[in-house]
């Protein structure tokens, strides 16, 4: 069930589907649009509609009129068979009637409602003179359609060989809008039909490609800029997402560029302000310290030179005192270069010494704490001192912050690479608000960063506190 909804939650397929859905949307709707245009334009010009359908059949008709008589029983066979669908509708009622007549205005055959009309009495003045005309070539050259108040319709097309006029075709009835839609419609609804159908599928399929690309193109710069931002977050700034397009999307990359570069240049800062800070600190502990008991040493040395042949006793005592002043200035140096190099690791290889020193922190914290070394580790002096740091940084932050009752230190080498892994079962902390957790653990990073390896500190709140490093055994 996961794997069916984990493409749904993809930016790639959201953004093909929207794309899809928004064609498929927009193409149905202009496609319903046409067939209301469609629609409406058979309810308000229906007589134009079947002015065309006449004028068809007067074109169709000149064959019967190649002779100067035409065929009157072939006519009325022709018209019966091709009007038996078309026009059938239109000439039900008793005033409606279909027509062909000669140039004389002779009505040659006739179906429909009225089979027998007489022109003369069922068109009106105006009607006949337009007839005349264009049975003498002077009207219209297409046809012409008229309506009375009764709604009552005549179309006539002529029957035109060139530019001879062999006779006419009247259409007369009170059913056009309704034959019309009728007629044309049911021919036009399968046709509709599948119009709409095979649209909507290539809109669909276009769409879907058309958003799928475009979708792809997105995802694939989103996913270098989460590549980016994930190596940002192990501490790793000098990684840069690269994006030339001029769109929001590479200017925001361009920016987060910036922003790495001004974070890898605060550190750096940080890092030669701390070093600064170091020696200073040093000089001044020096300074109040071992040089002011060199200076006491020296002076004694010259009292002593002065009672060497005046007071024995004198100059013994003062040599006593010499010596334990000595001996604190070489405690005050030891405790100096401790911080330097661990003494820890003077004469002991990693495990030892941190098996050393986690005895020592469980009797001083009271924390129940077990190390496991599987492999006597060979590291480089580099390495040894900055995992031996890491783990007193990171039992100091256990001690002081976490409420563990338990701690867990694990060293492994294996081949080329060694692992060190430090977890408590303490309160823990967001690991969204890592930044946030002082200098310590960001201090962490940076030595191990230093070494080109791999820091990953995880923490859930109520579930303690994860430290993984790995690093290679031979460094560079």
């Amino acid at each position: 069930m996961n794997l069916l909804k984990r493409p749904g939650q993809r930016l790639q397929w959201k953004l093909t589907l929207s794309a899809l859905l928004t064609t498929v949307v927009t193409v149905f709707l202009i496609e319903l649009i046409t067939v209301i245009v469609v629609l409406i334009y058979f309810f308000a010009f229906p007589n134009r509609i079947w002015l065309n359908n006449i004028q068809s059949l007067a074109n169709q008709a000149i064959p019967f009129f190649v002779h100067e008589h035409p065929d009157q029983a072939e006519l009325a066979k022709w018209l019966q068979v091709t009007n038996s669908g078309t026009l059938e509708d239109t000439v039900k009622t008793s005033s409606s009637f279909l027509a062909v007549v000669d140039r004389q205005g002779n009505v040659l055959f006739a179906q429909g409602g009225d089979p027998r009309p007489q022109l003369q009495r069922v068109l009106s003045p105006t009607e006949q003179q337009q007839l005349q005309s264009m049975l003498r070539g002077k009207g219209a050259i297409q046809g012409q359609a008229f309506q009375d108040d009764q709604h009552i319709a005549v179309l006539m097309a002529p029957i035109r060989d060139g530019q001879q006029i062999k006779g006419a075709i009247i259409l007369r009835s009170d059913q056009l809008t309704n034959a019309s839609f009728s007629a044309n419609f049911s021919n036009l609804l399968p046709l509709i039909g599948l119009n709409l159908i095979v649209i909507t599928v290539l809109a669909a399929i276009t769409g879907a490609v058309a958003g799928f690309l475009t979708a792809r193109s997105f995802t694939r710069r989103f996913r270098r800029l989460s590549l980016t931002a994930d190596q940002w977050s192990k501490g790793d700034f000098a990684a840069r997402t690269i994006d030339t397009s001029e769109d929001e999307l590479g200017q925001l990359m361009r920016q987060l560029n910036r922003m790495a570069e001004q974070l890898q240049q605060l550190l750096r800062t940080r890092q030669q302000l701390a070093s600064l800070e170091e020696r200073n600190r040093l000089a001044r502990d020096l300074h109040d310290s071992v040089k002011q008991q060199v200076f006491v040493v020296a002076m004694q040395v010259g009292a002593i030179r002065l009672l060497m042949g005046k007071d024995i006793a004198v100059a013994r005592q003062r040599l006593d005192d010499m010596e334990q002043l000595v001996r604190e200035i070489q405690k005050e140096l030891s405790a100096l270069i401790r911080e330097l190099r661990p003494v820890a690791l003077e004469g002991r290889s990693l495990g030892q010494a941190l098996q050393a020193y986690v005895k020592q922190w469980q009797d001083q914290t009271w924390i129940a704490a077990n190390v496991d070394v599987e492999e006597p580790c060979v590291c480089s002096p580099n390495l040894e001192d900055a995992l031996f740091r890491v783990a007193q940084e990171a039992l100091s932050n256990v001690a002081r912050h976490s409420n563990a009752t338990q701690v867990q230190v694990q060293l492994q080498c294996s081949g080329e690479l060694v692992v060190l892994r430090i977890s408590d079962n303490g309160k823990g902390f967001q690991s969204d608000k890592l930044e946030k957790r002082g200098v310590g653990l960001l201090s962490m990073q940076e030595r191990i960063h230093e070494l080109g390896g791999q820091i990953e500190i995880s923490s859930t709140t109520g579930k303690g506190t994860q430290i993984y490093i790995q690093c290679a055994v031979a460094q560079q």
